[in-house]
């Protein structure tokens, strides 16, 4: 795993001061409101040895293609084919291109005691490109982690690192006039969950590292200490309120962006009112401090409002949809700072045998936060179908439209995609 000490004390010394305040605040505030709730039914500690064997059934009842005593591991392989007539996200210079992306993964678990377990998940795959020969390479799927679960009484571990190497650049729609970034991206953490039966408290530490391997980009290159805390009140047997607190450091290798240091806090509530519909809300305060750099990209301090509201509904048998809306600040590729609104909607449709209908619309709003940074609005739609072709393999037909509308000049572009997938399961 990785994990780093930033040798800038004094930055950590007055970041570690910011964050003393609403810390505090957290932790007190919940336990001024868990008195007289005592003479409620006790539940069950999410943390605790229910919870541990719970979870080793649960991973012993899926299907393994192998299994090594304690140990056991699923191996799936895919193939990928994508047909789009902009490779480049260019305004200007279009350009048509096929992607072929083989992949294998495997994921395993092993019951290391009847308290602890580790669990691995990996995906490599290639990309090879028809025109554009430049993007060809190997990747690691993002999604890619260890973990290891400890459960200790009512307190439950998580050690973790996920890990990525990717040139996907479709998740930020600041990028124009490219096809791909190369980078490596690792975020290793200890997660705690202590379980006190109407409260539940939590906090975290991750070490997060954007490495991209072309010089070009090498400014770029920059690795965040986070942390965060959280206090979780449960309202009866379905909803939950609480507080969440974060902040972290984050320095760049060269000196053209901002070193900068950032604290939020605000509240949250989550509701199950059915097993059909689960509903989560939670917003608050974010505040950044930039450091000099030779661009100068922002002021002193930059501040805004976060806030997200996610919905996941199963309205039938034929219809299950998921909502997600909000508003956040935070890093970009190209920016060590941007505003984003962003709502998303997707759909599943069980309308024909054995076969679904996907849907999704999508609306982004960035900000670069930097002067004569750019401001942009992105639109996308898509639709597809899901099958399964045999006992072990299924497929997928997808078609995605991208519009983005900037206020630069050469950063607006259109993009359709057409993306045809074959997963097999050995």
């Amino acid at each position: 795993m990785l994990f780093g000490i930033t040798s800038r004390t004094s930055r950590t010394i007055a970041f570690l001061r910011r964050m003393a305040a609403p810390v505090l605040g957290l932790f007190l505030a919940p336990a001024l409101i868990t008195d007289g709730l005592a003479q409620e039914a006790f539940r069950a500690s999410l943390a605790g040895q229910a919870a541990a064997e719970a979870r080793q059934l649960a991973l012993a009842n899926q299907r393994f293609n192998l299994r090594l005593g304690p140990a056991s591991v699923r191996f799936r392989s895919g193939l990928s084919t994508e047909l789009t007539d902009n490779v480049r996200y260019s305004e200007n210079d279009r350009q048509a291109d096929l992607i072929i992306r083989p992949q294998a993964s495997a994921d395993g678990v092993w019951l290391v005691t009847d308290k602890n377990v580790l669990t691995l998940s990996l995906g490599v795959g290639y990309g090879k490109y028809l025109n554009a020969t430049e993007y060809d390479g190997l990747f690691i799927a993002p999604g890619s982690d260890l973990a290891f679960d400890i459960y200790i009484k009512d307190v439950k571990l998580t050690l973790y690192n996920r890990f990525s190497f990717s040139q996907d650049v479709t998740g930020d729609p600041t990028v124009s006039g490219i096809g791909g970034l190369d980078r490596f991206a690792n975020a290793a953490g200890l997660n705690m969950a202590w379980d006190l039966n109407k409260l539940i408290i939590g906090a975290g530490y991750e070490y997060d590292l954007f490495h991209p391997t072309e010089e070009l980009y090498a400014n770029q290159r920059r690795s965040s200490h986070l942390f965060n805390t959280s206090a979780a009140l449960l309202l009866g047997t379905t909803a939950r309120a609480g507080l969440q607190a974060g902040g972290g450091l984050t320095e760049y290798d060269l000196d053209l962006y901002s070193n900068n240091q950032h604290i939020s806090v605000g509240p949250f509530f989550s509701v199950q009112p059915s097993e059909y519909l689960n509903v989560r809300l939670a917003g608050g305060y974010v505040l950044y401090f930039f450091d000099p750099s030779q661009s100068v990209t922002n002021t002193e301090n930059l501040d805004a409002f976060y806030a997200d509201l996610s919905l996941n509904h199963r309205l039938s048998a034929f219809l299950t949809h998921s909502l997600s809306v909000g508003h956040q600040l935070r890093a970009g590729y190209f920016s060590d700072s941007q505003k984003l609104l962003y709502a998303r909607h997707t759909a599943n449709w069980r309308l024909f045998l054995k076969t679904t209908l996907q849907t999704s619309l999508s609306y982004e709003r960035v900000e670069q936060t930097r002067d004569f940074g750019e401001t942009a609005n992105r639109y996308g739609v898509g639709i597809g179908l899901v099958r399964p072709l045999t006992q072990r393999l299924s497929g997928s037909l997808r078609y995605q439209y991208y519009l983005k509308d900037s206020d630069l000049e050469n950063r607006s572009y259109t993009q359709n995609r057409l993306v045809l997938d074959l997963r097999y399961t050995f």
